[in-house]
């Protein structure tokens, strides 16, 4: 206490002395010894309300009006897409100084607010979209407007408009976004990716940037690369067998791809001179009678070597089965070996003959020749076991794919959907089945609003016919969505197979098991289509995020739903291709050739194209 007597006598406070506030008692941390045990309650315990009177008193000070800024300021905020704020500051100093510089002029100036809309542009002054002048009378203030339009970029100027029409700014806001007034325009997952160059390449979901980059990142073969290919069959010329329409097939894939394909067989009746089909060239070999397998594939070999030496050089070799292999040019160029068979799988167990220990050996020397052998799934690691070599080598690749047809030929989506009555770049939607109680498709109506509100193209194709089919149209009419549902009718046959594959996905969400279900979930399965479905539906049909979506029977759980396959593009197509799958549909033949392409790019890089 002597202490602090003399200290407030000297009007001096002591360094542990407390403060007060405002004329309150303050509030005191205790610290206690270390030794010392802790006291059950603190001395003083912090009252909010007291603490909210000290924060009130000091709010009442206005320390922000007494400060005084070292030079002009303006600034700008939204409040609401069609409502903004504005603050400015103008030093009396700098009017002074601006008034005597233009004399005669500065008479009836006016204090103006310009607002500029610099929406996606570097502003440089003069490149604004619109200018909007708001008249303010005084030079330090604030003030609510309205906004011009939403969805906007808005910059502010605050300065004096001369009689003659000059403006002379004194302090600029930063760029404020406006936001749009309702649900933005881009619905989808697309992106862009720019490159260093500038290049720009669309992007199909921004949540599979990480499958896009890389997939960017592979290499890529050059286009238009010339491709020899060597078999004993051929299902484009009459030789009807697995290996026939593996060179066919494969070949026609990679001639659609830009590249050219030339074939090479023995001549027959059915090919007795060159020919073009599907836009690959297949050439007749003359082949002398041979007495055995090694003595006729030693002729092919010969005879090949005659037309090569006329139509090279190719960039690529494919030789098809062993027989096809004996001549002293394989791997003289980037070759590629298939096997859909080795001598040893062939022979079953059975003791192996002379030949067909010849057989073997000329396997064993051609995979060690070539830089690459593709067989089938199921025989790769016997291969790999009789040959004694990697997967570095021996790569499992489908050999039978699913034939072109209307479920998987190429189509035209934009056109079969303007076809059918709806815009070329529409989200569509469809059910197939009975419009009655038990379909439930009033709870597919009754989700449209905030679905559609969503995904502002999101359109509902519905397929059949039943006693609601007047009340859907009318209810979807009431709410505002009419545009959103077309009513198709009875429907079947190839313009059933183009909606469904033009489609997102097929929704069916049924109150009760239906007896059409089976057959259109087949139809989605085939058409590589994601089923959406109720726990009540054909839910059996339908795995949970595999390859399609099962949801509850009432219109909340719909909005939701439809949100799942209409907000991910790329995982609803991968449930509809999982669904194919399942289906046992197999890899179609274009994309058994792209992925021969890739094993290739990777394989050879001499046949890539170089990164810049």
């Amino acid at each position: 206490m002597q202490n602090v007597s003399s200290a407030l006598k000297n009007k001096v406070r002591p360094k542990d002395a407390p403060v007060l506030l405002n004329g309150h008692p303050p509030v005191i941390n205790h610290v206690p010894a270390k030794d010392a045990p802790s006291p059950e309650t603190p001395a003083f315990v912090a009252d909010p309300e007291r603490l909210r009177s000290c924060f009130w008193k000091l709010g009442e000070t206005k320390a922000g009006d007494k400060y005084t800024p070292l030079g002009n300021h303006a600034a700008l905020a939204m409040v609401n897409p069609r409502q903004g704020f504005a603050h400015w500051r103008i030093q009396q100093s700098w009017i002074d100084t601006l008034s005597k510089e233009r004399g005669p002029k500065w008479q009836n100036c006016r204090l103006i607010l310009r607002l500029y809309d610099v929406t996606f542009i570097d502003f440089n002054g003069f490149n604004a979209h619109q200018i909007t002048n708001i008249a303010i009378h005084s030079i330090c203030g604030h003030q609510l407007f309205q906004l011009p339009r939403p969805g906007t970029m808005q910059l502010a100027e605050v300065g004096f408009e001369l009689r003659g029409g000059e403006f002379i700014p004194a302090a600029r806001s930063a760029v404020v976004a406006i936001a749009p007034e309702g649900v933005s325009r881009n619905g989808g997952q697309a992106a862009l990716f720019v490159d260093q160059k500038g290049r720009v390449k669309d992007v199909p979901s921004v949540w599979e940037h990480q499958k896009f980059l890389t997939e960017l990142r592979k290499p890529r073969l050059k286009s238009g690369l010339r491709i020899a290919a060597f078999a004993f069959a051929s299902s484009a010329c009459g030789k009807s067998s697995p290996l026939g329409t593996f060179v066919s097939e494969l070949s026609a894939s990679q001639a659609r791809g830009g590249h050219e394909v030339h074939v090479f067989l023995p001549r027959s009746g059915v090919l007795p001179r060159d020919r073009d089909i599907d836009g690959v060239h297949y050439h007749g070999l003359d082949l002398e009678e041979g007495s055995g397998a090694i003595e006729q594939a030693l002729n092919f070999a010969r005879a090949a070597e005659l037309r090569l030496h006329e139509l090279a050089p190719f960039d690529l070799y494919h030789l098809h089965e062993w027989m096809t292999g004996l001549a002293p040019w394989v791997g003289t160029r980037p070759t590629i070996l298939s096997l859909m068979s080795t001598e040893k799988t062939r022979l079953n167990n059975a003791a192996p003959t002379a030949l067909s220990l010849k057989i073997q050996n000329a396997e064993r020397a051609l995979v060690e020749l070539v830089n690459c052998v593709l067989t089938p799934p199921w025989l790769q690691e016997k291969a790999l076991a009789e040959y004694g070599t990697d997967k570095s080598t021996i790569f499992a690749f489908p050999m039978e794919g699913r034939l072109l047809n209307e479920w998987n030929c190429a189509l035209d989506a934009g056109g079969v959907k303007q076809a059918l009555g709806f815009g070329g770049m529409d989200r569509l939607l469809t059910y197939v089945g009975p419009l009655n109680h038990e379909a439930g498709l009033d709870l597919l109506i009754e989700a449209l609003p905030i679905a559609a509100g969503r995904v502002p193209n999101l359109r509902l194709a519905i397929v059949g016919a039943g006693p609601m089919h007047d009340s859907l149209a009318r209810r979807a009419y009431d709410i505002g969505k009419g545009h959103c549902v077309k009513m198709m009718g009875e429907m079947g046959g190839v313009k059933l197979t183009q909606l469904l594959r033009v489609s997102d996905a097929l929704i069916l969400p049924s109150r009760r098991r239906i007896h059409m279900d089976e057959a259109v979930v087949e139809l989605a399965r085939r058409a590589g289509k994601a089923v959406v479905t109720t726990h009540g539906g054909p839910s059996h049909l339908v795995k949970h995020e595999e390859n399609g979506i099962i949801t509850y029977d009432n219109s909340n759980s719909m909005v939701w739903a439809l949100d799942r396959v209409l907000g991910d593009f790329d995982h609803t197509q991968k449930m509809g291709e999982n669904g194919r799958r399942g289906e046992g549909g197999g890899t179609s033949w274009p994309d058994i050739s792209a992925q021969y392409l890739q094993l290739c790019a990777e394989r050879f890089p001499e046949l890539t194209e170089t990164k810049d």
